[in-house]
């Protein structure tokens, strides 16, 4: 049991400080370097990243009151491990919807026609219901001794299971979008790789996500120790899995960064100046939302009031990334 208490302390710490490097490397971007450029996804995703260290102070607590102990100490308060764990678990649900909603958000930021704007509002919506069933779900009818137990009972463990595949799923479309969304944009194969390359990192916090699903499906039929054991696994993959998507998110606005420091690999943007004579060098292929910020489809010529010149064609499947 001691090996399970110390992956999960390794994984909360390792993925604290990454986080925490990634979200300081995404708010530099967007305050420092670019005009206008924080935004509402920045918001939710800096909503998500308080929620996970509080997970993880919630773990770490519960951890000290005994949680995964492999002995047994004066000081250890089963109550109150089992209290802040169920807290943990909650942090994590909660943080699990809010971080798909950021990545919808960034998307939405460079969504060029009104079809994928609603079908990215959609998917928003989508997404906040699941989150708030499938946490009540966890926190009342799958609720066991004070923690979340999918395989507490044969509806316990369906709803687990929807939950996972659909979570998979949802990770995936996110991933995946942006694809559809440039397949079409004129720019250079290079550049236009990494980009995809860093809106699609979610694709890999699915990857625990899918490790969930086996453990799931293993607890269905666990007893004992293996179970016990199973428990612990399915608590690691889940501070993975949200430590990932939060760094995955981070990443998708880093390339300002990236093309600064290492423009060899990932290119190089070119400023364009704004009203106020600055340089809005372009966060890929973000944009601030709002009518004011708009960006003009690539090889078009689009004018910040939203007519267009010299018969500029509708940029019904252009978006401009600069």
């Amino acid at each position: 049991m001691a090996g399970y208490r110390d992956n999960l302390i390794a994984a909360m710490t390792v993925f604290l400080v990454v986080d925490t490097l990634a979200i300081t490397a995404r708010l530099y971007v967007r305050i420092r370097m670019l005009t206008r450029g924080f935004g509402l996804d920045d918001v939710v995703l800096l909503l998500t990243y308080i929620g996970f260290v509080m997970s993880c102070a919630m773990g770490f607590t519960s951890m000290r009151y005994g949680y995964a102990a492999p002995d047994e100490r004066p000081y250890y308060n089963k109550a109150k491990a089992t209290q802040f764990l169920f807290g943990n678990q909650l942090s994590l649900y909660i943080g699990a919807g809010l971080v798909k909603i950021a990545v919808a958000l960034v998307l939405y930021r460079i969504a060029s026609t009104k079809r994928l704007r609603w079908l990215l509002i959609g998917s928003m919506v989508v997404v906040t219901l699941w989150t708030i069933i499938m946490t009540l779900f966890a926190s009342w009818p799958c609720a066991r001794s004070g923690a979340s137990n999918w395989a507490g009972s044969k509806t316990c463990t369906q709803v687990g299971y929807f939950r996972t595949v659909t979570n998979i799923f949802i990770d995936y479309f996110y991933a995946l979008l942006p694809v559809f969304m440039l397949r079409k944009v004129q720019m250079n194969t290079r550049i236009k790789a990494s980009v995809m390359l860093l809106l699609g990192l979610g694709a890999f916090a699915s990857s625990a996500t899918i490790a969930k699903l086996v453990i799931i499906v293993r607890l269905s039929t666990a007893k004992g120790a293996v179970a016990d054991g199973l428990h612990y696994d399915l608590l690691l993959w889940a501070d993975v899995e949200l430590g990932m998507a939060i760094f995955a998110a981070s990443a998708a606005a880093l390339r300002p960064l990236l093309c600064k420091y290492v423009p060899a690999i990932w290119g190089r943007s070119t400023p364009t100046p704004n009203s106020h004579g600055a340089s809005d060098a372009a966060a890929g292929p973000y944009r601030a939302l709002g009518a004011g910020s708009e960006m003009g489809p690539v090889g078009g010529g689009a004018r910040g009031d939203g007519r267009k010149e010299n018969g500029g064609s509708d940029a019904e499947e252009r978006i401009s990334v600069v």
